[in-house]
């Protein structure tokens, strides 16, 4: 029995650590933010900036991020100039050629901004 569970087993946990990996790959990268004006940056590492301009000279939002293929949540670092210290989560939703997403607002510890909306992103760069 166990020769049997332990392959079932390794293949589940391989297959949870694939997805987990697939819906990081979909979220990287340079994203406009139209509505708002805006350019976001997600990075292999887990961090996202937001700024006016795609060079992200000039950021003023920035910290960590995760995403596990259905939820985006941005955590705001201590010394960002917008909301420090909080959490904000979106469910996303890709396009079928993955150049477009939709962020449908879910929750923001944060009160005194308008990023607790719905919104369109679009693929500037992988």
């Amino acid at each position: 029995m166990w020769k049997l569970s332990v392959p079932v087993l390794l293949v589940g946990l391989c297959l949870a650590a694939c997805g987990s990996s697939d819906a990081n790959d979909q979220i990287r990268g340079m994203w406009d933010i139209p509505v708002f004006g805006v350019y976001e940056s997600f990075d292999d590492g887990g961090e996202f900036v937001v700024a006016l301009s795609p060079d992200l000279a000039v950021p003023f939002e920035w910290g960590t991020y995760t995403f596990d293929g259905e939820f985006l949540t941005l955590t705001n670092a201590n010394d960002s100039d917008l909301c420090p210290n909080t959490s904000v989560t979106w469910t996303v939703e890709f396009s079928d050629d993955g150049d477009e997403a939709e962020r449908t607002f879910v929750e923001d510890s944060c009160a005194m901004t308008d990023r607790g909306q719905d919104f369109i992103m679009i693929r500037e760069s992988p």
